[in-house]
């Protein structure tokens, strides 16, 4: 489960509960307004219908980002501009007020690019070519949800490792769709990764700054950096996940970057899932890294790789049965690689034959 706001429950109204009050009677009168030519149970009406289109099309989005497609794609291919379409998803008052009494708003006009984009995009997956399933639930998404979940309630450091090609970097992106749909588009949780050209501490504090605080997220000083980023993320109850983590393994500054990212934790600004292969746990267990190791060896969630009912799952979602064809598709999925691998020849045969079969599935390179 998600984790939700961690504010205590009084019986009666604080301060804050009437503040909240206020402006939520505010929002309501300024929404209400906008159907001042309405009676008011057309204008309650038409602005739950409103608010319903935003939450579909709001929770559309976070599909389509979590299977691979970025605002800034979506915006290319809807003349929109990408900061607009996320200031949009992150409130539904945003862009309301028309320039004109009787023009559409600047949020109907996102709201009927985006809506005549996703028609697009359910015409082209139609077409047996170009088809590819939605994110298939696995026992390994379902581990790598359970993971990030614990990391955020208990604000730890949590080393989530799995096989590659076995669907963690899947399990990420489920979380983070959810959480956008549960939260909104400014929940406290951020993504970033690491690469061979990034284990520096400044260069982490950058990404770091970038996805939690600003994407103009300023390059000064690291303690500088540390310490806005810690300050505007104490509080939120958030959530770091880090993919390829593995990357943290080098001793002379992945180490150090590791040590800089248990600082956050210690100050309880967030909980950090790193995503990985297992390599970060192996390399402070078999060297002198007590203190390292004490950090994750009680918060590890090593996931054995995928099963049998994995791979009947992605059988059945790419529409493939028969004997013959499990048998060889368990056998793709024990070489390295597993489902992403088995999801490659999916995709070959389909392209090249036009259907995946037995035959089909053999005669694609493994």
């Amino acid at each position: 489960m998600l984790n939700q706001s961690t504010s205590s429950v009084n019986n009666g109204f604080n301060g804050g509960d009437i503040a909240n009050f206020s402006e939520e009677h505010r929002k309501l009168k300024m929404r209400m307004a906008r159907y001042q030519d309405m009676t008011p149970e057309k204008a309650q009406e038409a602005l739950s219908a409103a608010m319903a289109r935003w939450e579909l099309l709001k929770n559309r989005l976070a599909d389509e980002i979590s299977r691979g497609l970025s605002i800034v794609r979506i915006a290319n291919e809807t003349r929109l501009k990408a900061e607009t379409i996320n200031m949009w998803a992150t409130d539904f008052d945003w862009f309301r007020e028309s320039r004109r009494i009787g023009s559409e708003s600047e949020a109907e006009i996102i709201e009927k690019a985006l809506e005549a984009r996703f028609n697009e995009l359910d015409q082209e997956r139609e077409n047996e070519q170009k088809r590819s399933p939605a994110r298939i639930e696995t026992s390994v998404t379902r581990e790598v949800l359970a993971a990030i979940a614990m990391s955020r309630e208990l604000v730890e450091i949590v080393d989530i490792s799995a096989p590659p090609g076995s669907g963690k970097s899947e399990g990420v992106a489920e979380y983070v769709a959810k959480a956008r749909k549960i939260e909104g588009f400014d929940c406290p949780v951020w993504l970033i990764q690491l690469n061979e050209f990034s284990l520096s501490s400044k260069a982490v504090l950058q990404m770091m700054g970038q996805a939690c605080i600003s994407a103009n997220f300023g390059n000064f000083d690291e303690a500088a950096m540390f310490r806005e980023i810690a300050d505007k993320t104490q509080g939120k109850g958030g959530v770091l996940i880090v993919e390829e983590a593995q990357h943290l393994d080098d001793a002379k500054s992945g180490f150090r970057v590791f040590n800089g990212l248990r600082r956050f934790v210690d100050a309880k600004c967030f909980g950090i899932a790193l995503i990985g292969n297992g390599e970060l746990y192996r390399r402070f267990k078999s060297g002198q890294h007590a203190q390292l190791l004490s950090r994750i060896v009680s918060f590890r969630k090593e996931i054995p790789g995928i099963t049998e009912e994995d791979v009947d799952s992605v059988m059945a979602a790419w529409g493939v049965s028969g004997k013959a064809e499990r048998h060889a598709c368990l056998k793709i999925a024990k070489n390295p690689g597993a489902l992403r691998n088995l999801t490659g020849v999916f995709r070959r045969a389909l392209s090249e034959y036009g259907v995946i079969d037995l035959a089909t599935i053999n005669a694609v390179p493994k």
